[in-house]
Order: structure tokens, then sequence, then C-alpha cells
């Protein structure tokens, strides 16, 4: 029951990720995850601050909205927290429960020397992800990031930020968590309490691959333990009635596994958690890799597809620059050349290219390998 309890919260938290990321996305938005996306987070918070401001009062209210524009609307580290008692915890059940078990009939002595590595290399990706400047623009570095970042005329326009009070680089963004416009910004991530963004999109990446590889490990390590104890315990020569037959048949290997799940909790808790944290991260870094391999970033992949929507209902227009020949000139030998605006109705996404993408190895060459650029902090808090 712990088990199915802890796997139900988990899948339930997933879908709620799944919900507050794509329900806004124009394919998704007119469906059940868009009602459920406006409930999450219009309808839902309104009726519930509603009935709060009548019973609190004023002065109550205040407080509650100061504490919710801290917990929602600003930079914290509770999910930093949260993730260090959670991998903490889990890596002090692992030491105390599990690690007395290896070296074991499957699991060689140098694994004695490959979980503290491992461990350390988690924490050390983690601080480096948390504490890397994404690539925050300020009046310092403005010039650089307009001359290395052209405006496409589709997705970017020169237009000037209202908060920052200056022209905002193109593939840029405003972070509203963070206070500061962010170069080639690909989305602020909570669990390392700042952005993503051209500087520190290789170290997110660093990160989600030792994250992924490090729960893959603990998970393997779990089960090898497990198949030990098949041995130890007897059970791969246990028999049992098979209720079909009647007949007395070998213990099949996945009820052995079930049996020693129910006898040691611990390990397997630290097994399934491990697995499913390791799915869902490979997934999404899978996710973020195909993002970047087509020179798009997750800001750049909803305004996408907000461009296809605009397709779709026919209100898409591009103006092309068209030259003609004046033949208004006195001399034919003197006729000019002018150019002349036209406009274009785009009838299908393959008609607009996407002028960041430089083939798939150039563009995570570049995310691998930035520009050079200078950057200073705006603040303490940012």
């Amino acid at each position: 029951n712990v088990l199915g309890t802890a796997i139900a919260l988990l899948v339930t938290l997933g879908v709620i990720v799944f919900i507050l990321l794509f329900g806004q996305s124009p394919q998704l938005r007119n469906g059940i995850i868009g009602k459920l996306h406006t409930f999450l987070t219009i309808q839902g918070p309104n009726t519930l601050f509603s009935a709060l401001k009548g019973v609190l009062g004023s002065r109550n209210w205040k407080r509650l909205v100061g504490c919710w524009e801290y917990c929602f609307e600003s930079r914290n580290p509770f999910l930093q927290i949260f993730f260090l008692i959670l991998t903490g915890g889990s890596i002090g059940l692992f030491l105390k429960y599990a690690l007395p078990h290896i070296p074991g009939p499957y699991l060689h002595p140098i694994h004695l020397y490959i979980i503290p590595t491992q461990i350390v290399s988690l924490y050390v990706a983690y601080y480096i992800a948390c504490s890397s400047n994404p690539g925050i623009i300020t009046k310092d570095n403005l010039q650089q990031f307009l001359q290395h970042y052209q405006y496409d005329g589709i997705l970017y326009e020169p237009k000037e930020c209202s908060t920052c009070q200056f022209q905002k680089p193109a593939r840029s963004k405003h972070c509203s968590m963070c206070k500061a416009c962010v170069g080639q910004l690909d989305h602020h991530c909570f669990w390392i309490n700042q952005c993503v963004g051209v500087n520190n999109y290789r170290y997110f990446f660093f990160f989600l691959f030792t994250l992924t590889e490090f729960c893959a490990y603990g998970t393997y390590l779990c089960i090898q333990i497990y198949h030990a104890f098949i041995i130890e315990w007897g059970l791969d020569k246990a028999y049992m009635r098979d209720k079909a037959t009647g007949n007395t048949v070998p213990l099949p290997y996945y009820k052995a596994m079930l049996h020693i799940l129910q006898k040691d909790r611990v390990i397997g808790s630290i097994a399934i958690l491990a697995s499913v944290t390791s799915f869902v991260v490979f997934l999404f870094c899978l996710y973020q890799l195909y993002l970047a391999g087509r020179g798009v970033t997750t800001n750049e992949a909803f305004k996408w597809e907000l461009v296809e929507d605009s397709i779709d209902r026919g209100e898409l227009w591009v103006e092309d620059d068209v030259q003609t020949v004046d033949n208004s000139a006195t001399s034919k030998n003197k006729k000019k050349a002018r150019i002349q605006p036209t406009k274009r109705k785009i009838e299908s996404l393959d008609q607009l290219d996407n002028i960041y993408d430089r083939g798939f190895f150039k563009n995570l060459s570049d995310v691998f390998s930035p520009p050079t650029l200078h950057y200073i902090k705006k603040n303490k808090n940012a």
C-alpha cells in the first residue's frame, strides 16, 4: 500500500507538471488539458483567494499576498531544499540498509569506490547548475547581445523591455522570477532556482545527465542486491503450486522479487523512486536535446506553436522585398531597379525559416560552447 501510494503520488505530480507546462499550447488549450490548466492557474486560485480574503480580513490578506508573491512569484529555495532532503534521505537510507550487502554475489568491491564518487558528482553538478550565471543582460553587455543575436522578424522584433528599460536582444526574455532579462532564455527552472539561458544551458544538461545516471546506477545496485537475496534466501530453489493446473512448479523470478519486496521494503522503495526519477529525467533530457538540436529553446518552441496557430487561422502575412524596374526613366539605359515591399500570406510553417537553426551538430556545439560574453550579476537576487 505504501509503495502504491508513492507511485500514485509521483504519477499525479507528473500529470500536474505536464498540465502546467503544456496546458497553454495551441494544440491542447482548447481541450481537457487546457481547461485543467485554466483551473489550476486562474479559476482555482481566484476562488480560493476570494474565500480567504473574506475570512482573513484586509491585514491578514496582505500578509498572505506577500507570502504568495515570495513563494510563487519570486526566487526562493524551497524546491532546492526539497531536492537536498529527498536525495540526502534516499542516500542515507541506501547507505544504512543497502551498502552492507556490497560487495555481494553480483556486485564487485569496486562499487565501494564508485558510490562515493557518484554522490559527490551529483552534488557538484547540482551546485554548478544552481550557481552559474544564466546569461543575465545588463547595460554593460547589452551591445554584445545585440550584435550576436539577429532579429528574425517572426519571433523577435526590436522592442524595449519595460522593466529593464533597454532594448531586448533577440532570443532573450524578461524573467519575472529572476527580475532580469536573460539571453537565449530556455525556461525558468524552480529546481535550480534560476533561469536556464545561454551561459548555463550546458551546466543544466550536465546536471540532467548526472541525475539520470545517478538514479539509474542506484536502481541497478538495488536490483542486484535483491538478486543476491534470491540466492541467499533459497528462493531460486523454491516451488509453488500453479492454481490453474494444480501442479508444483518452480517459483517464477518476478514472484521471488515481489516476495523480497514485501520483506524488505526500504531497498525496494529506493529502487522504485530511483527508477521513476531516472526515467522521467531521461525523457525530459531527450526533449531538451531535441529542442537544442533544432536550434529552438523551450520558450521559442511555444512561440512557434503560436505562429503555427496563426497560420491555421489564416492570419499570418510576411513582407517580402521585391526588386522591380523603374520604367519612368527617360532613357532605357538608365532604368533603375528599386525595392518594393510586398505582402505574402503564409500557408504552411514550412514556408518560414528558423534563422537560428544552423544544423543539429552546430546547434549542440553552440549550446555546449556558447559565445563568450561579459556577464555581471544584476544584483544579489539575480
